[in-house]
């Protein structure tokens, strides 16, 4: 299959040396990762001046068959910008495909009164219009749903294409798609999990276009995510490159197709997962609950062994979610392993709720503290008696930051234990505050970390490496509250060497979960 990226900045970027300064480190990445084309912004643009940006764009991607031009504009005022009709006609002279307005960027609103006449100039050229709202970490609700049903049905004939929504805007999105068929959903921050087959079955990848987001994000995420979609082959193709060359009028032209005729290069080995969950978590809509659900989302993409806990758990009621943590490892033992939860403000409750577990259940293999969410950190009191146990037994213990943990002294106090730092990719790899954060991981023996995260920084994951070493950094995905291939995609389409790939994804995993080492063993 083709893919063809509708989402990509070229040029230097202000906060890092992260973009791609000229077309060939852009087309090296797009090579790599098997991406046929691309439509191509410049960071100048997006970020200051949109004309000189413009004119930059076109000299870097001169030459370049497989880069088409998306020029940036905005609203006029005062006569900072050229009049909307004469600008849409310069861009079309140009060769330009499509247009990107940076409405929260640029400090200014879709409405009618505004944006009307540049997007009734565009709609008149038939040229179209890319959203793009910023990034956002998932829980916020950025983009303004109403002005874009606004501009979709005031402008019937023009394309627009939302950028960068994110699974925490799932039910403002899907109700949108469904209303005004001139929209249309770039998904590089899209990880619901397994959003894109569930979206196809509804009847919309029809509306549905590839993008990585890249120089910023992993473009391996969203291209994992695609290939182990589930999609049949006809929305397969759609939504990889399909969509988008309808979108920007190309369909007339013979499609650039080099790099996908390359194999995929994946990691072997066993591949474990860390870090996920059972049961739904409505603010992220959960589409994925039942346990047979879940493995079949395993073995789509490829992961063998998945160690979870209970939403529930984490959220207050600890003994009903360990039971559906265990409920759900007992239907599916080959696949599924349970963390047990404890609840550090009912400390007198730990000792009976871990000996249920460990002694009366079966295939519990660590425990899982949320320090974020109970409002204390590591080493508050109230998880003395678990750490206490998960040093005895030499357990895994999983570990959601509160942001003041003392991890240096408390997993040199309980040596027993493994202690694995939750969500490492939040960190964009290059934040000293971040480096400070997880230094200790290569210091301390019995310190590890895993890359969970939903904002999928670009480089994140070769930095993180490089800082604590491979050998002290587990995959982990936390689903279902994002997609499972999304998330394996940062691992096994890394540029990390062969070895480091094997080690993250599965093998550092079996080293520390003795129990699921010795049953795979047994089962073999």
């Amino acid at each position: 299959m083709s893919l063809f990226d509708i989402n990509v900045g070229l040029g230097r970027v202000t906060s890092s040396r992260g973009g791609f300064d000229t077309a060939e480190p852009l087309l090296t990445e797009m090579r790599r990762l098997r991406i046929d084309e691309a439509l191509v912004y410049h960071e100048l643009a997006a970020e200051a001046d949109i004309e000189l940006g413009n004119g930059l764009l076109l000299e870097a991607i001169r030459g370049h068959e497989a880069l088409h031009a998306c020029w940036v504009m905005a609203p006029p005022a005062l006569g900072d910008l050229p009049e909307p009709a004469a600008w849409v006609r310069q861009a079309v002279e140009a060769g330009v495909r499509a247009v990107r307005l940076f409405p929260r960027h640029g400090l200014y609103t879709l409405r009618e009164w505004c944006a009307g006449p540049l997007l009734a100039a565009l709609e008149r050229a038939e040229l179209p219009l890319l959203l793009d709202f910023g990034p956002r970490h998932w829980s916020e609700r950025v983009t303004p749903w109403e002005g874009i049903r606004e501009a979709c049905e005031r402008h019937p004939g023009l394309s627009v294409v939302v950028i960068g929504s994110t699974v925490g805007e799932t039910r403002d999105a899907v109700a949108l798609l469904r209303l005004l068929p001139n929209l249309s959903l770039e998904y590089h921050a899209f990880n619901v999990p397994d959003g894109l087959r569930l979206l196809a079955e509804a009847g919309l990848a029809g509306q549905l276009v590839f993008g990585t987001g890249m120089p910023a994000r992993a473009g391996e995420c969203v291209t994992e995510q695609t290939l182990r979609s589930g999609l049949g082959a006809a929305d397969l193709h759609a939504v990889g490159a399909g969509n988008a060359r309808r979108v920007l009028n190309l369909t007339g032209l013979a499609p650039v197709a080099r790099a996908s005729l390359e194999p995929v290069s994946r990691a072997s080995g066993m591949v474990v997962d860390a870090h996920a969950h059972v049961g739904c978590w409505e603010r992220t809509l959960t589409t994925v609950r039942a346990p047979a659900d879940i493995v079949t989302s395993m073995q789509r993409c490829g992961v063998q062994k998945m160690v979870v806990s209970s939403f529930a758990a984490i959220h207050g009621e600890t003994r009903a979610g360990n039971q559906q943590t265990a409920d759900a490892i007992r239907e599916f033992p080959e696949h599924l392993y349970g963390y047990a939860v404890v609840n550090p403000h009912y400390p007198e409750e730990t000792e009976d709720e871990l000996r249920r577990c460990f002694d009366r259940l079966n295939h519990f293999v660590g425990l899982k503290l949320h320090c974020g969410l109970h409002g204390v950190p590591l080493q508050h009191a109230g998880y003395e008696r678990a750490l206490a146990f998960a040093n005895e037994r030499e357990l895994p213990v999983l570990v959601h930051g509160h942001g003041t943990d003392d991890w240096d002294s408390t997993a040199r106090r309980y040596a027993g234990a493994s202690f694995i730092m939750a969500h490492g990719c939040a960190w964009d790899g290059v934040d000293p505050s971040g480096a400070e954060l997880y230094k200790p991981v290569g210091d301390v023996a019995n310190l590890y970390v895993d890359v969970a995260g939903s904002a999928a920084h670009r480089g994140a994951l070769r930095a993180l490496v490089d800082l604590v070493g491979a050998r002290k950094v587990l995959f982990g995905s936390d689903f279902p509250m994002f997609d499972l291939a999304f998330e394996l995609g940062r691992v096994v389409l890394s540029d990390l060497k062969a070895a480091e790939r094997v080690a993250v994804c599965g093998g550092n995993a079996l080293r520390l979960f003795s129990t699921i080492r010795d049953l795979s063993k047994a089962l073999c």
